[in-house]
């Protein structure tokens, strides 16, 4: 009984009409993962609309705003997420938080497919002791700091200091290192 009343929907009978009809996919969040998305609908599908949504004003997410500046080889995928955004095909709503602006639910009535590609939104929390101190910062607030993230344009890193501990040793423990020791007037 449930596959009739799936096959009876109005989604199943619109894609088995002998209409061609362009489907609309939607594509939260515009970072790599949203962008790779899009690109990889419109180049294999002909027809397809992608109308991709960001909270942001502006697109492209880590790769903007969470990659080191010297790191310009992994900035550079923006000239391919550009040419995509630039497509007739696509189209790009900032400002737009999903849950506030719009819901998934009107989401999902506006189009074919709705395809949620947004990152974590917060911080790991590790529960040590002195965590929340003054001067402590998260990996995310601190590389967002660094790349202008609007969110984090109030983050007052010490920069007088000659010490810094770094918890971690991933890359991005080491691009906040890095960042560390450049001198200080790229800094400010």
């Amino acid at each position: 009984m449930a596959a009739v009343g799936r096959c009876a929907s109005p989604g199943f009978k619109r894609w088995l009409s002998s209409q061609a009809r362009a489907p609309r996919v939607c594509v939260v969040g515009s970072g790599p993962a949203g962008f790779y998305t899009a690109q990889h609908i419109l180049k294999h599908h002909d027809l397809a609309r992608v109308d991709i949504y960001e909270k942001l004003p502006v697109p492209f997410g880590l790769v903007r705003f969470g990659v080191a500046p010297d790191h310009p080889e992994v900035k550079n995928v923006i000239n391919t997420f550009t040419h995509t955004a630039h497509s007739d095909r696509c189209a790009y709503y900032g400002n737009v938080t999903v849950g506030r602006d719009v819901t998934v639910g009107e989401l999902q009535q506006a189009y074919h497919a709705v395809v949620l590609s947004y990152g974590a939104e917060d911080n790991r929390v590790l529960g040590i002791p002195g965590e929340n101190l003054s001067g402590v910062y998260s990996a995310r607030a601190f590389v967002g700091w660094y790349n202008g993230l609007p969110e984090n344009q109030d983050l007052k890193p010490d920069l007088s200091c000659e010490t810094a501990l770094i918890l971690g040793h991933g890359n991005v423990a080491l691009d906040v290192a890095r960042i560390l020791l450049s001198p200080l007037d790229l800094l400010r």
